[in-house]
């Protein structure tokens, strides 16, 4: 169940290999341009390294029926379904769509969850392109949930997708990283926000090209 409620303020080219000889009491002769390229790798500030996607399935190109591979869903699989693959892409060949549907007399909201995903570093970054419909005072959720090796949440950081975006607009955010942690869950959701905290069918968001990744804590 998501949290009711006004949330918290964020705080929150690889070179030909070649081997050189050097024989005992002579000196070690380099070339030039194998030295800068030594000192260029040497050089390669850690962020750059440290910058793989922690998402799987983050471009949602892989789908078992209208289940996207790596989450889970609220799908009622035959009955309701409220996540599925949509060609209204921002790039390769599918997005995912989470939608709102009347579904056992009520509004059902679609929600997608990656758990288990290995941290590490000070700082986290988020980036996705989405669209979002909205109705009423529905809006877009995001909630990273981090965990330390027991599993047992120390830090929950959240975000609202608040303005409607016709066309696939970008969303980034950084999460600073508890130092205990060791994994964490992201979860997408549709989240009422008016007074009879309602949904409403017709809303619906759009999620494609995700990313998470490390970086510094001055980045």
């Amino acid at each position: 169940m998501l949290p009711p409620g006004p949330l918290p303020a964020r705080t929150i080219l690889d070179p030909v290999p070649q081997v050189y000889t050097v024989h005992k009491g002579a000196p070690m002769n380099i070339p030039r341009c194998c030295l800068a390229l030594l000192l260029a790798l040497l050089t390669v500030p850690a962020s750059a390294q440290q910058r793989v996607n922690l998402i799987r399935n983050g471009g949602f190109e892989q789908f078992k029926g209208d289940e996207p591979v790596g989450w889970e869903t609220t799908n009622i699989p035959g009955v309701c379904v409220v996540v599925s693959s949509t060609p209204r892409k921002a790039a390769g060949s599918s997005a995912v769509e989470l939608t709102v549907k009347n579904c056992f007399g009520s509004h059902f909201p679609g929600m997608i969850t990656q758990g288990n995903i290995k941290i590490a570093g000070p700082t986290m970054r988020l980036t996705f392109s989405y669209e979002l419909t909205r109705v009423g005072q529905d809006v877009g959720y995001i909630g990273m949930d981090f965990r330390n090796a027991e599993g047992s949440t120390i830090r929950m950081c959240e975000e609202r997708l608040l303005n409607e975006a016709t066309t696939y607009t970008t969303f980034s955010a950084t999460f600073p990283v508890p130092a205990d942690a060791a994994t964490a869950e992201l979860k997408l959701a549709l989240l009422a926000t008016g007074k009879d905290e309602t949904l409403h069918v017709g809303t619906k968001l759009l999620v494609d090209e995700m990313t998470l990744v490390t970086v510094s804590e001055n980045r």
